[in-house]
């Protein structure tokens, strides 16, 4: 590097001994016309001026052609040095000015050649030998450099950059002495300064470099964004001093240390929306060493992060529009990081304060905007390859407080504890989940979690207690194609006691390693099992006595015992308890049953009648007292058997061994039996009917009690009974 910076320095002296023999428009047109020949390239320029006297030279817009002759590779308006020519005398080149504005220099790299290759070959030495100390003491000092472009183009990888408006000034720099300390101070054109002070080491190849960056303004990154990103503006500053020493052998052989501050950063996408933006940051470097794959932060203090995601119905998310379709490569695939990668990053103390994040999902029924404000994460020692302890908090959507705790290891999900707590949410802003997957609307309400999940070898278990307080849930929907079908209004209403509260309870596990695990699944499904059982059972819920889903009978009875009157009482509590509760009572009746208990019955009343040993009659053989005499007689017995067989003969049925009395019963009465039937069903319900609403008190709105004759007679165990339902709204 010395030796090239010698020969350059020398160079411009023999150049500017050469101009000072000719007059400058002399020199000026030997230059263009001859420059294929001194450097292989095209030249051309404006004016030329040279003062042998006083060691200055100016050249005015000057451009140096790519090797076609045509496209111009570097140019510049103005270009000035003085030389002190004295100076030369005593083997000193010291420059006391250089200033070169509006320079543009484009650079083309394909592989691994660049489109100045060229130059360099011409000008490299094929000598061999060692390279001599010189005697030369070059010194430059006031550089400028104003007002510059740069463009850079990768075409073996489709990438490139633009900078524009670079502006540098530099006091002075001593080539002659590279192993001395060597300052730069910069001056950018938007904003900020940059000190350095560099000591290297020639013989070692290493260096010690100290770099100290005020105010820097990233807006001139933005055209480098632009490249692969659709973002529309960048601003903010950023400061930075940085301790880095290391080996120019290796470039990755370095270990640096120092701090970063950011203050306003706001990346703007093509919404104008501040896809990424921090009110202001603090890092303080411990060791970043590359070398050995690790590093060590002391602090990271960030106050105001704040970002946006927003999901559409197409499934395109903000941040896939983000990246410039023409900028995604499908044919190359680069692993960024080796699976027998060692890396690691540890922040002895991370904070993250008063932050916020914006939730939009255009794919449910109604639009949901959802914002967490107040986000905080603090953690002390973060590993990234050990055990850690994370707390962090936000306030959704300005209602609810939530906590999380993790405890775990970023590298292994298949240990892990996190608890949540969320205290006071608002449950209406939720709504355009609610609908998409219950179809019901949350009219108003709020919530709370206390919920622990703990991992164990892959294996899940979880304790989820959810708190609702005064909720209330729309009816469903019906233009809405919910993802599950479950009575969530009906359920919630249930659950939800005098004072406003319901409390669920969901246990959760199973396997994280299973292809087909999904914890929103397990909760919906747990959640599911719930509803379903409190709806159709509000026993369950309200914990009463007994579970009545159904309320048996006789069907031969026209009255209810004492037990079935009790049950039917129960159930008016439950509509006095739930008042916006509907009540239906379906009396299942199945015919084949019935018609053989009517039949018999009849069959035994009428032997009681013709026996005039008694005194049952037509007028008094419905009689409670006398119907319970004559049923009671055992169907099986003889003079049932024989009273049975006289009538079927008088029907000209003989033979009748082979039936048995309930199918003889059958037999002789099975075409008279089905009005009684009917009536008893009407009348039954008639009773049932009077006692809930003058006894019980129960609103004629709140009930609803129907008949159900079944025809079907291959129900297996049937037993005749008063189904029942609950419905609330829907």
């Amino acid at each position: 590097m010395k030796k090239v910076l010698i020969i350059t320095g020398l160079t411009l002296v023999a150049l500017l001994l050469i101009v000072a023999f000719a007059v400058s428009p002399i020199a000026e047109k030997y230059i263009e016309n001859n420059s294929k020949e001194l450097i292989g390239r095209k030249i051309e320029m404006e004016n030329l001026s040279v003062n042998i006297f006083t060691g200055r030279l100016k050249i005015d817009d000057c451009t140096l052609y790519e090797s076609d002759d045509q496209t111009p590779f570097f140019s510049f308006d103005k270009f000035d040095v003085n030389l002190q020519m004295f100076g030369l005398l005593f083997s000193k080149i010291n420059v006391e000015h250089v200033m070169l504005s509006e320079a543009n220099v484009t650079i083309i790299q394909n592989g691994d050649t660049f489109n100045f290759d060229d130059i360099v070959e011409r000008f490299a030495s094929d000598s061999t030998e060692e390279e001599s100390e010189s005697d030369w003491k070059i010194v430059i000092n006031d550089i400028h450099l104003d007002h510059s472009y740069l463009f850079y183009q990768d075409k073996s990888i489709g990438s490139e950059f633009r900078l524009k408006d670079i502006s540098i000034v530099i006091p002075g720099i001593d080539l002659s002495d590279l192993n001395a300390d060597m300052g730069l101070q910069l001056a950018f054109l938007n904003g900020g300064k940059l000190d350095t002070n560099i000591k290297y080491d020639t013989e070692k190849s290493i260096y010690d470099l100290t770099l100290n960056i005020q105010n820097f303004q990233v807006s001139p990154i933005l055209p480098y964004l632009q490249q692969s990103l659709n973002v529309d503006s960048l601003g903010g500053n950023f400061s930075s001093k940085l301790d880095i020493k290391g080996s120019t052998n290796h470039l990755l052989e370095f270990d640096a240390n120092g701090t970063l501050t950011v203050n306003n950063l706001k990346l703007k996408d093509s919404q104008d929306k501040n896809i990424f933006a921090v009110d202001s940051a603090f890092i303080d470097i411990n060791h970043i060493d590359l070398t050995h794959e690790r590093i060590e932060l002391n602090k990271v203090f960030i106050n105001g992060v704040s970002s946006y995601y927003e999901i559409n119905k197409d499934q395109t998310d903000n941040f896939t529009l983000l990246v410039k379709e023409d900028t995604v490569s499908t044919e190359t695939q680069v692993d960024t990081v080796s699976e027998s990668s060692n890396f690691n990053c540890v922040i002895k103390n991370l904070i993250v304060e008063n932050s916020q994040f914006n939730y939009i999902d255009n794919t449910l029924p109604r639009v949901f905007d959802y914002t967490l404000s107040e986000i905080s994460v603090s953690a002390e020692n973060f590993d990234l390859n050990g055990k850690n302890n994370v707390t962090a908090s936000a306030l959704l959507q300005n209602t609810g407080k939530l906590k999380i705790k993790w405890i775990g290891n970023i590298d292994d999900f298949s240990n892990q504890n996190i608890s949540v707590n969320l205290n006071n949410l608002d449950l209406q802003p939720l709504t355009p989940y609610s609908l998409a997957i219950f179809g019901n609307p949350i009219n108003k309400g709020h919530l709370s979690i206390q919920s622990q999940n703990v991992i164990f070898n892959n294996m899940l278990k979880g304790s989820n207690k959810i708190s609702l307080y005064n909720t209330q849930i729309g009816d469903k929907d019906k233009t809405v194609k919910a993802e599950y079908n479950l009575p969530l209004k009906m359920g919630i209403y249930v659950l939800t006691d005098k004072n406003g509260k319901a409390e669920i309870d969901l246990p959760v596990s199973g396997n994280i390693d299973s292809p087909d695990f999904s914890y929103r699944k397990i909760i919906l499904k747990a959640l599911g099992n719930v509803l379903i059982k409190v709806a159709s059972s509000p026993f369950y819920a309200l914990k009463s006595d007994g579970e009545l889903e159904n309320v048996y009978f006789t069907a031969t009875s026209t009255e209810f015992t004492d037990e079935e009157y009790s049950h039917f009482a129960q159930l008016a509590s439950i509509l006095r308890e739930k008042p916006e509760l509907k009540l239906y009572l379906t009396q299942d009746l199945l015919y084949s049953n019935a018609l053989t208990e009517y039949c018999v019955v009849e069959l035994k009343k009428n032997m009681a009648i013709q026996d005039t040993t008694n005194f049952v009659n037509e007028y008094n053989a419905n009689d409670l007292l006398v119907k319970e005499q004559y049923c009671a007689i055992p169907t099986k017995s003889q003079e049932v058997t024989d009273f049975a067989d006289k009538l079927l003969e008088k029907k000209g049925i003989k033979n009748s061994n082979k039936y048995s009395n309930e199918q003889k019963a059958v037999l002789i009465y099975e075409n008279d039996m089905r009005p009684a039937i009917l009536k008893d069903m009407n009348w039954r319900n008639t009773i049932l009917h009077s006692y809930l609403t003058k006894q019980c008190s129960v609103a004629d709105s709140s009930l609803s009690i129907s008949s159900n004759l079944i025809e079907n007679d291959t129900i297996k165990n049937f037993r005749d009974n008063y189904r029942v339902t609950w419905k609330i709204g829907e």
